[in-house]
């Protein structure tokens, strides 16, 4: 039987008790750096799009390439590069997610530690 992929959620603080900005790329891009998918909610994703797009270099460059699945039931689109939003209901679609071949999914917001609970 093979393995289940895994859903590895990160939480990103400063010293200075700054969460989650996006001045913490690189954090976040290390993260990521052992993923195949992003998996995030409406808000980090709106964050993200308005950020990375527009950067280059490492982490930039890894973290617009990487397959994104966006949880939202207020978006009625995604148009950054490679970004799905989750259709329906979201514990399926994470746990067929799971079931898939492939690197580790990273998630680095509520909902991504939501769906790294799952079983």
């Amino acid at each position: 039987m093979t393995a289940a992929r895994e859903i590895v959620a990160g939480l990103f603080i400063s010293l200075d008790g700054v969460v989650e900005a996006p001045k913490m790329g690189t954090a976040v891009g290390a993260m990521h750096a052992e993923a195949d998918t992003l998996v995030m909610g409406r808000v980090t994703y709106e964050a993200f799009a308005a950020m990375w797009p527009h950067q280059t270099g490492e982490p930039a460059d890894r973290i617009n390439d990487i397959r994104k699945l966006v949880a939202s039931t207020s978006l009625a689109e995604a148009g950054w590069r490679n970004t799905t939003l989750i259709d329906g209901d979201v514990v399926e679609s994470l746990a067929a997610l799971k079931r898939q071949p492939g690197k580790s999914a990273g998630a680095s917001d509520r909902a991504g530690h939501r769906a790294a609970a799952l079983p």
